[in-house]
């Protein structure tokens, strides 16, 4: 007997996908949906038949190699590159083999999610089914249909594995044995039957809400476009929709694409497919540009800031360009005075608890008319030819997809001249040929595509746009910027407030490597985290450890007792606790700011604090976000790929850099593992012979305050601990693997790397 479970975590939840020939397509978008909504790719399994295999490989390693994929000989092949549709003798054939790949599934995975591959994604459904199958072991999406029980859609099903669950996929696959008019019945209708005739299943089965699960009947729902009659206090969040209640793969992507869940550039051109598209067909005079304004941070009146994009824009003419105001219901505005501004077109919109401009953004892009989207912010004060100007290079450019504004600033009081030079810098570093370029969030375009496809501008503060623009360059979508003609930008009169945004854009970056689904797009982009690289932040507890377990290493070994002596005396610097050394910051900080925005010093003083002032914000946040998210310890078995090695608490790692295709990280000299304590465990450590002339009597493993560890290194160069965790307090153990240090010289600029060990991975085993 299988115990019930009586509480499922989303971590352990998987999504299972079947991809036969003719769906690669379908699938790629998925996968891109499963990704861009927050699913882990290592939750994500993809099965196919043997004649399936390498295009599906081909579309499952374009989104992440850590994809797994399950090529079953079992599942029936298709021809190539043939969709087989609903209705066909072939397409029951497939149904029933999706139904007896989950039954065989369950028995591996403690929480299983199927969905077919015409579901557009739109937010990560794992910690809700999860919760759902905590009290369900069975969950359906439901049709849409005026019927109780409701009607079944077996292209969604969530099971928790449990007795219950195989008896009903088990009672389900026996009815595919029944004959329906000379052929297979359909899977759903046996379903149907197998409920109506033993009514006790419904003790076992959720009825997955219509409003978060979305069927092809309720394409609106997921659309969301359009205002209410009336002010609503919440709005409906689906997790996704389910393209059925339509046949044939050009209707259903023409339905995903409606909702902004087709995410791929095969989709056929808008423009040709609006006579036949699901969505109201859009007006002749439909704007060329929509320009979404946030009420956030305004620094002055709105209503004044409006009429600079209405009233006081030239050369343009009026039906060509449509405003689009959002501002939070925590905002008070003066709706009436606003809506005397706005013209008839135009839209106010309020958006419920939204606290960020980037949640302003998404929602006034949602509610636009035109193929262009221009982003402001809302202290911007436009040339009275902006508008003009951009709808002309649009016009000259059909084929430019994102473009910037020029941006100036003002120079007449002290902080504004900071920051004139400031964004000055920073604007010449994203045009070097060796970076990649950055919408400017003051003010930027997007073509309406793009932006579906793309976005939205995830909710990360100041670091969303940056974030939009890494996406845009993985992309293939290049950033021009506006010959002529711009905004200026309202710097704000104290120093506080850059002081804010530059603490928001490092907490948003922090948050968002955390969430990231795809940790090895994040780092290439935005380099390792700051708690790894050639100098991390190490936090007071493991730098002492690593102090205690280098000076045990010296005593052990003399003759290295200088070399292992200079690593100690490198750590010296992090042995202060992390508060202390925050508060030092804050301290540093609030001088700057007084010395930058009070005394009277010489602008190349005041420079060179603001400048350093930038760094210790940034350090302070870095120092506070560890302090409360601490790299989680492994604690059970477990395989880790280099490129997710700094989501746990190894520490010295360099970033990730690839051999012959192949991600892998360096280790410091000195590597520290946090581990479950008072357990036997071996780890292996991925080294491919990259290090070559090593071996075991170069290396050191020390556990502070236990026994020895036993290293050796097999044939193939993989390294190999054997060692027993002393048993602590807190349930955690510390491992050092210390190896001689190889010194890589800067190059370029960057800065002399200390070396220890090349890692490919690393598999944990305790027993």
């Amino acid at each position: 007997m299988i115990s019930p479970a009586e509480t499922v975590s989303p971590s352990t939840s998987i999504i299972a996908l079947l991809c036969t020939r003719g769906m690669e397509t379908f699938l790629s978008n998925t996968l891109s949906g499963l990704l861009r909504a927050g699913v882990a790719p290592g939750q994500i399994l993809v099965a196919c038949p043997s004649n399936a295999e390498d295009a599906v490989r081909r579309a499952t390693t374009g989104q992440s190699p850590q994809i797994a994929m399950l090529v079953d000989a079992s599942l029936p092949t298709t021809a190539e590159d043939q969709y087989v549709g609903f209705g066909t003798p072939g397409f029951s054939v497939i149904s029933w083999a999706k139904i007896a790949l989950i039954r065989r599934l369950i028995e591996r995975h403690d929480h299983l999610v199927y969905a077919d591959l015409d579901i557009g994604w739109l937010r990560d459904p794992l910690p809700y089914l999860a919760q759902v199958a905590s009290r369900y072991p069975i969950a359906f999406q439901t049709e849409g249909l005026p019927r109780f029980p409701p009607a079944l859609c077996c292209g969604f099903i969530s099971l928790r594995r449990s007795d219950r669950a195989i008896e009903f996929l088990d009672a389900l696959l026996a009815k595919s044995r029944e004959n329906d008019h000379g052929g297979l019945i359909d899977d759903q209708a046996a379903c149907q039957q197998l409920i109506d005739r033993d009514p006790a299943w419904l003790k076992d089965i959720c009825f997955l809400p219509e409003a978060l699960f979305v069927n092809g009947l309720g394409y609106r729902t997921a659309q969301q476009d359009g205002m209410p009659p009336v002010r609503l206090e919440g709005e409906i969040q689906p997790f996704m929709l389910h393209a059925n209640w339509t046949v044939g793969l050009d209707n259903k992507r023409r339905l995903l694409a409606s909702a902004h869940c087709w995410f791929i550039d095969d989709v056929v051109d808008p423009a040709a497919s609006a006579a036949t598209s699901l969505t109201t067909s859009v007006p002749d005079d439909t704007p060329l540009l929509s320009i979404l304004y946030p009420v956030f941070d305004v620094r002055g009146d709105v209503a004044d800031h409006l009429r600079h994009w209405i009233d006081r824009q030239q050369q343009v003419a009026p039906e060509r360009f449509q405003i689009v105001v959002a501002a939070s219901t925590d905002t008070p505005i003066n709706e009436a005075g606003l809506q005397k501004v706005l013209r008839p077109g135009d839209v106010l919109l309020r958006v419920p608890q939204a606290c960020q401009d980037t949640e302003l953004w998404n929602a006034a892009a949602g509610a636009a008319r035109a193929n262009w989207l221009l982003f402001v912010e809302a202290h911007g004060w436009p040339d009275s030819d902006a508008i003009a100007t951009l709808i002309a290079w649009i016009d000259a450019n059909p084929d430019k997809r994102a473009c910037n504004f020029r941006i100036r600033n003002p120079d007449h009081f002290r902080v504004a001249r900071l920051m004139k030079r400031w964004f000055a810098q920073t604007q010449q570093e994203w045009i070097k040929p060796t970076t990649w370029p950055r919408l400017h969030r003051t003010a930027f375009a997007l073509r309406r595509d793009v932006f579906d496809r793309l976005g939205p501008i995830e909710p990360f503060g100041q670091f969303g746009p940056p974030l939009l623009s890494a996406r845009l360059h993985q992309g293939g979508v290049t950033v021009s910027t506006l010959p002529t003609s711009g905004l200026m930008h309202d710097d704000a009169s104290e120093i506080v407030v850059h002081i804010e945004d530059t603490a928001n854009y490092a907490r948003g970056e922090l948050t968002a490597r955390a969430a990231a689904a795809d940790p090895e797009f994040f780092e290439n982009y935005f380099g390792p985290s700051p708690f790894h690289g050639a100098a991390p932040i190490l936090a007071g507890g493991p730098a002492r450890h690593m102090m205690l377990g280098v000076l045990m290493a010296a005593m052990r070994r003399p003759r290295g007792a200088i070399a292992l002596l200079r690593q100690a005396v490198r750590l010296v610097p992090s042995l202060a606790p992390l508060p202390l050394r925050q508060a030092w910051l804050a301290a540093r900080i609030k001088l700057d700011a007084f010395l930058v925005m009070r005394l009277p010093v010489p602008q190349a003083i005041a420079w060179h604090r603001f400048r350093a002032s930038h760094s210790d914000i940034v350090r302070a946040e870095q120092l506070a976000w560890m302090l409360d998210n601490p790299l989680p310890p492994i604690l059970a078995n477990q395989t880790i790929p280099a490129v997710v090695m700094t989501r746990h608490a190894i520490i010295g790692l360099h970033t990730l850099e690839y051999a012959s295709g192949t991600a892998l990280r360096w280790t410091h000299p000195v590597c520290l593992l946090r581990l479950a304590a008072g357990r036997r465990v071996t780890v292996k450590l991925e080294t491919r012979h990259l290090r070559p002339g090593l071996t075991s009597r170069h290396l050191q493993g020390v556990i502070p305050g236990g026994k020895p560890v036993a290293i050796e290194i097999d044939a193939s160069g993989d390294i190999v601990l054997r060692a027993e965790t002393p048993s602590t307090s807190s349930g955690i153990a510390d491992v050092l693997v210390i190896a001689p240090e190889l010194v890589e010289p800067a190059i370029a600029g960057a800065n002399e790397r200390r070396l220890g060990l090349p890692l490919f991975g690393m598999t944990v085993e305790f027993s």
